[in-house]
């Protein structure tokens, strides 16, 4: 759990971490076919689809907002019209592996610290 008296950036590290961790340990163990798997009807929500997510937002937030890096989106999401930051759709080939190995590499790029944590 993170801290609950921290200064400003004790507290957004923690609670980053806190929730990278809760993120891969809901994954953890699963099959690819698992993660792709909506959880309640209607919605297409997925695990694989959060971790994508994840990863977009790391890169959104950290790389182009604070920093001003000019980076494509990583999934090939356009755009949502609702302003999320995308990743959510699966393709064919998406895979929780590859989805997890981007999303620590995005994390390890951002301005916090990332711990190692879920399968690799």
């Amino acid at each position: 759990m993170p801290p609950p008296n921290g200064d400003e950036r004790t507290t957004l590290v923690g609670w980053l971490d806190f929730y990278r961790a809760t993120l891969a340990a809901k994954c953890e163990g699963l099959t690819d076919e698992q993660v792709r798997i909506a959880s309640v009807e209607p919605s297409e929500m997925t695990l694989l689809g959060l971790v994508q997510h994840a990863a977009e937002v790391e890169r959104n937030w950290f790389r182009r907002v604070l920093t001003g890096e000019k980076l494509p989106a990583i999934f090939g999401s356009t755009p949502h019209p609702e302003g999320h930051d995308g990743g959510f759709e699966l393709s064919p080939d998406s895979s929780y592996r590859t989805a997890i190995a981007i999303w620590q590499d995005e994390s390890t790029n951002s301005m916090t610290p990332a711990r190692s944590w879920g399968p690799r």
